[in-house]
């Protein structure tokens, strides 16, 4: 072997161990000297679309701190997907984010069978997940990369009740239900807390998506007796029972998870004067959507959206701004990792996280390497008696202005 061809040989071996070197430099995967690449995977079509701007309400943020120069120069470059809110959708569409795209994590995905469906791959892969599911087992127990920065399921479902409860006189709770494990994920840990709390199941009863008529179900629960309703129902379905709850005079109070999102509901519902003092949902934000302390988070979902993402009246609604969290934590984990951020470096930067103050959420988020469920307390909202829209932190209690 001559001289010259020893020489040649001996670049390309140092070439072959320097590549993985400079890879490993990179960080990760998604993540180059000037971008890091995210998946929006979410419902852009189909029927549950509605939730789409739990997706947007990230984005926006994202847009926003790329508009201030990113986090150490790096620029967020967004990668858009639609799992249609199906598992075989979501799994196809979050495969090609990983191996196609090859994006650094995936955010935003609210759908929990989709959430669900797609965890083995994303563990798999190696990929990091922040969405807004509900189901709290896609985080519990605590799996490599996978945060819950936004409320549980379960969480919502302990709010809902525990805020029924503190109507005085209220013992008695019917139960309104989907049957998937979205409406169980709500509804099984509300009557956990009813139990517990010397209150009474009376009525369970189911409604399925689509329904267009409650009227069966709306009869049982006027018979049962019940003082409370949760209802662990779509928006569509959520909108028709509350209108056949007015037809056949139930006094009951619904507190409806959050498959629905509260203005729309009224807008949907012209003449919702009745549900004063009767229709009530969790409340995730630490002061009343419009008012000046989330001013800044609507102002950024105006300015960094187009407005084909925007409601028809330009005016962002609860999801918008529920779906924020998801990007405000994934960036404070990156500006906690430091320059040359690693997946390894972010999940230990991300469960760093102690009493973090999103400047939305009703509750700060901490984490740890053995809890990826941030956020637990929350409020509820409502019609005041004089039908003004109502932040409560417990039956006729106002949150502060």
């Amino acid at each position: 072997m001559g001289f010259r061809t020893i020489i040649r040989y001996l670049a390309a071996a140092a070439c072959a161990v320097l590549l993985p070197m400079a890879a490993n430099a990179a960080g990760a995967q998604g993540i180059t000297k000037h971008t890091i690449t995210i998946g929006e995977l979410g419902p852009f079509s189909g029927p549950d679309s509605l939730f789409t701007p739990l997706n947007y309400g990230g984005v926006a943020y994202l847009n926003y701190v790329n508009a201030h120069g990113g986090v150490y120069g790096r620029k967020f470059k967004i990668v858009y997907a639609d799992s249609a809110c199906n598992e075989e959708t979501g799994i196809a569409a979050a495969k090609k984010l990983i191996y196609s795209d090859k994006v650094f994590m995936i955010m935003g995905q609210p759908c929990s069978g989709v959430a669900m469906a797609i965890k083995p791959l994303l563990l798999k892969a190696g990929i990091p997940w922040m969405g807004a599911s509900a189901d709290p087992r896609i985080t519990t127990p605590a799996a490599p990369g996978l945060f819950h920065v936004t409320y549980t399921g379960r969480a919502m479902g302990l709010a809902m009740a525990s805020f029924a409860m503190t109507k005085p006189g209220v013992t008695k709770v019917a139960i309104l239900e989907h049957s998937n494990e979205w409406a169980h994920g709500y509804c099984d840990p509300a009557a956990e807390y009813v139990k517990s709390h010397h209150g009474k199941i009376v009525a369970v009863t189911t409604l399925e998506p689509n329904a267009t008529d409650a009227t069966p179900q709306v009869l049982r629960i006027k018979a049962s007796g019940a003082q409370a309703v949760m209802a662990c129902v779509y928006q569509p379905d959520l909108i028709v029972f509350l209108r056949d709850m007015r037809q056949y005079h139930v006094d009951a109070m619904t507190v409806a998870a959050l498959g629905a999102d509260f203005d729309q509901v009224l807008t949907t519902i012209r003449h919702h004067s009745y549900l004063k003092q009767q229709f009530f949902q969790p409340y995730q934000f630490k002061a009343k959507i419009n008012s000046k302390a989330l001013q800044k988070f609507h102002d950024i979902f105006v300015k960094y959206l187009p407005k084909s993402d925007l409601p028809k009246n330009g005016v962002p609604t609860n999801f918008y701004y529920f779906g924020a969290p998801c990007a405000i934590v994934a960036v404070e984990g990156f500006r906690l990792a430091g320059t040359n951020p690693t997946t390894e470096s972010w999940d230990k930067a991300v469960e760093s996280l102690k009493h973090f103050n999103t400047g939305l959420l009703a509750d700060t988020e901490t984490l740890s390497a053995t809890n990826h469920n941030g956020v637990h307390r929350m409020y509820a909202v409502g019609l005041s008696p004089s039908g003004e829209e109502t932040v409560y932190k417990s039956w006729n209690k106002p949150l502060p202005e």
